[in-house]
């Protein structure tokens, strides 16, 4: 194809927005822009805005791979600013991985592009059709290239980054597919630097069906705000308070260490712009194992440090899933070498490897392509990751994911289930299905309430109850001697947050667990719309406070801040809207209700749906609460309930789970009720006809797919 280049007007900006969105055609090699007024307050930034998009184009639902599907990324409403953590960028469209239905969801990416995007002066972009053979899209502030990336195509997705930088220069930042993502993997992930990852949802699948291997942009404006002197002087104290507990770790010890065995370096790390307390670890010079002719460079974050293995001598049993003893070398290479692919390490490590490994253990597999399974191997699991990335042999079927896999290769179904909570995804902080996160009875009764009517994972920014309680608590293994909050302390901290000291009650089991997971479920569409940190917001403890609870001193005369109100401000001070703290939470529960009206719509979602996750819950729990002595199982006479009042505080109807009109219309959200419902019936039909067993299925990618 020949390039198509084209200069873009600008619409008045507004403080924290730039107003400019970015439709990009590739059927038609059409580039257009329009302004985002419309959009502006009411659905933020990020996610809020994605998901109106979604509702206003797509009345029906859409094949993944079909070309009208969209690819629609999205920064938030302080994306570019110094809003702590505010580099986040949602990347939302039709799901790939999502089982039994490919509905419409969402992922996030972390590192420098979206700022980049923001300062070249676009909120966002859609990008819809597909071309024939490889392009790229290029952004330079007003102009955008759409050009062929023949020479791209093929390489790897830390290879596609540096090769676009050779080409166009350094200051570029890029999303990039790796091989996975061109053979349309359904477990494909979309990259920018290094470990900075758009991961569930294969939406690197999604760019590889439109052949588009590369959006690059350089970005030489600001992103002005509200308030300038008063947003930096609340992020100051915020910033203070959080390196109190979160402190920029020091390497001295680990680079001594590494220089006395193999070599290579390591330094702090900051995954996104705006980075307050950079926590993540840069590896260089690391030198191979499976490739000892090699060194590695990359971060590390989240999952993939699960590559090293975990030691079952710890202070928590994972139940030997994860004892590979991989190390920090041969861990480090494992993690390079699956993000260059382009692979969902949260699907391999968490779902598909342990269900290959007790699929082993009952005799049903013992070598994949003619190599025997050995996970303590460096050499088998580069075999075992190429052989996904590119779809060989077995790996063609792996490359679905392991639900897909398991069911169609009629392997291990059963045991499979055990590590894959729901909607095709693997466990994550359910205290069930994923052996890492651990989590005791009654905290994972809050998510099952999320995992039950979410569309993926809900994880990637809901930890605040979850993962809080575990890591602030008694409960945690860290803090057995001296845990850095007391109990009595927790449950004054619930009463503020929850209302209720039995929020965060050890001895609670299934009492007032309903409005927990209804907070925490708009906090984390906030997270994903303002953006902010996953791991650190909603900022509700502290080590610094008399009573642990997060609160700073705001500026000017604003007074002090509690924790939980820190959003609003930095939203009403980088923004300027004229917002109450309560327009403010609406605006997040607006998003949350939009999406799951999508859901009715597209494919008459309801109660019924949400239960089917229950199971996951209903066996015995991986760890014992050892203030309660013995181990739980979901049990649904007592948890009914507790979702009946979770859909009463959504404003959903209890026994449906379809938003009431009521709710929506005190949301600004009424005229969508009728359309809404009208979907549900069409969608009904339109499921009816098909059989269960493919009713979210469309036509299976083939093994040469995308090549």
């Amino acid at each position: 194809m020949k390039s198509v280049t084209a200069t873009m007007p600008r619409f008045a900006p507004q403080f924290g927005w730039a107003n400019r969105l970015l439709r990009i055609d590739l059927s038609a090699a059409r580039l257009s822009v329009e302004p985002l007024e419309r959009y502006i307050p009411d659905y933020v930034g990020g996610r809020g805005i994605a998901a109106r998009i979604a509702w206003d184009e797509y009345p029906e639902p859409v094949d993944p791979f079909d070309p009208a599907s969209p690819l629609i990324i999205m920064t938030g409403a302080l994306t570019g600013t110094r809003s702590p953590y505010s580099g986040r960028t949602a990347i939302c469209g039709f799901s790939p991985q999502a089982y039994p239905y490919n509905w419409y969801t969402r992922a996030n990416i972390g590192h420098h592009w979206g700022a980049t995007l923001k300062r070249a002066g676009y909120d966002g972009i859609v990008v819809t059709g597909a071309s024939e053979s490889p392009v790229q899209i290029i952004i330079r502030d007003d102009e955008v290239v759409l050009a062929p990336a023949d020479d791209l195509w093929g390489l790897d997705s830390f290879d596609a980054q540096e090769a676009v930088q050779e080409a166009f220069g350094k200051e570029l930042r890029s999303l990039t597919i790796g091989p996975a993502g061109e053979r349309l993997s359904r477990i494909a992930t979309i990259h920018t630097g290094t470990s900075s990852t758009a991961g569930q949802g294969g939406f690197g699948a999604v760019m590889g069906s439109k052949k588009l291997k590369a959006i690059s942009v350089q970005g030489t404006g600001d992103v002005p705000v509200a308030e300038p002197e008063l947003l930096d002087e609340l992020l100051k104290a915020v910033a203070t308070e959080i390196r109190a507990y979160r402190p920029v770790p020091n390497m001295r010890e680990q680079n001594a260490s590494l220089a006395c065995r193999q070599g290579g370096r390591v330094r702090p790390y900051a995954c996104t712009a705006a980075c307050p307390t950079p926590c993540n670890r840069y590896y260089s010079g690391m030198p191979g194992v499976a490739y000892p002719e090699r060194t590695w460079e990359g971060h590390w974050t989240c999952v993939g440090s699960i590559f090293r293995g975990i030691d079952e001598k710890g202070p928590i049993s994972h139940d030997g899933l994860f004892d590979w003893r991989m190390g920090d070398y041969g861990g480090l290479e494992l993690n390079v070498i699956s993000n260059r692919y382009g692979l969902n390490q949260w699907e391999l490590i968490m779902g598909m490897v342990p269900w290959l490994e007790r699929a082993q253990q009952a005799g049903l597999i013992s070598e994949i392509n003619g190599m025997a399974i050995n996970w303590r191997s460096s050499q088998f699991w580069v075999h075992f990751l190429h052989t996904i990335a590119y779809r060989e042999g077995l790996g063609d079927m792996l490359a679905e994911g392991g639900v897909r896999a398991a069911e169609q290769l009629g392997l291990g179904v059963d045991l499979m289930r055990r590590y894959y909570t729901g909607w095709g995804y693997g466990g994550h902080w359910d205290g069930h299905a994923c052996w890492a996160n651990h989590l005791v009875f009654p905290y994972w009764v809050v998510s099952a309430l999320q995992w039950s009517t979410d569309t993926r994972d809900p994880y990637s920014s809901s930890h605040g109850y979850v993962q809080n309680i575990m890591r602030w608590s008694p409960l945690s293994p860290a803090n057995k001697e001296n845990p850095p909050i007391s109990w009595e302390q927790i449950r004054g901290i619930s009463e503020r947050v929850y209302g209720t000291p039995e929020a965060l009650d050890p001895h609670s089991g299934y009492d007032a667990k309903a409005y927990p997971a209804f907070y925490h479920d708009c906090r984390s569409v906030m997270k994903d719309s303002l953006p902010s940190d996953d791991q650190v917001f909603p900022l509700i403890y502290s080590i610094t406070t008399d009573d642990r609870f997060f609160r700073v001193q705001g500026p000017g005369d604003l007074g002090v801040i509690e924790g939980p109100s820190v959003d609003y401000y930095l939203f009403k001070l980088g923004t300027g809207v004229d917002w109450d703290e309560a327009d403010f939470d609406r605006a997040a529960e607006r998003i949350y209700t939009l999406e799951r009206a999508l859901c009715v719509r597209h494919w008459a979602r309801d109660r019924q749906m949400d239960e089917t996750v229950l199971p996951s819950y209903e066996y015995e729990e991986n760890w014992i609460n050892p203030l309660l002595g013995q181990k739980h199982a979901l049990e649904r006479e007592a948890f009914l309930p507790v979702m009946d009042e979770y859909y009463r505080a959504l404003g959903w109807d209890v026994e449906t789970g379809v938003p009431t009109l009521e709710r929506m219309q005190a949301l600004g959200l009424g005229d969508l009720y009728d359309p809404m419902i009208a979907g549900a019936q069409a969608a009904r039909a339109r499921l009816a006809q098909r059989e269960p067993s493919t009713a979210s299925e469309t036509a299976q990618p083939s093994g040469g797919a995308g090549e």
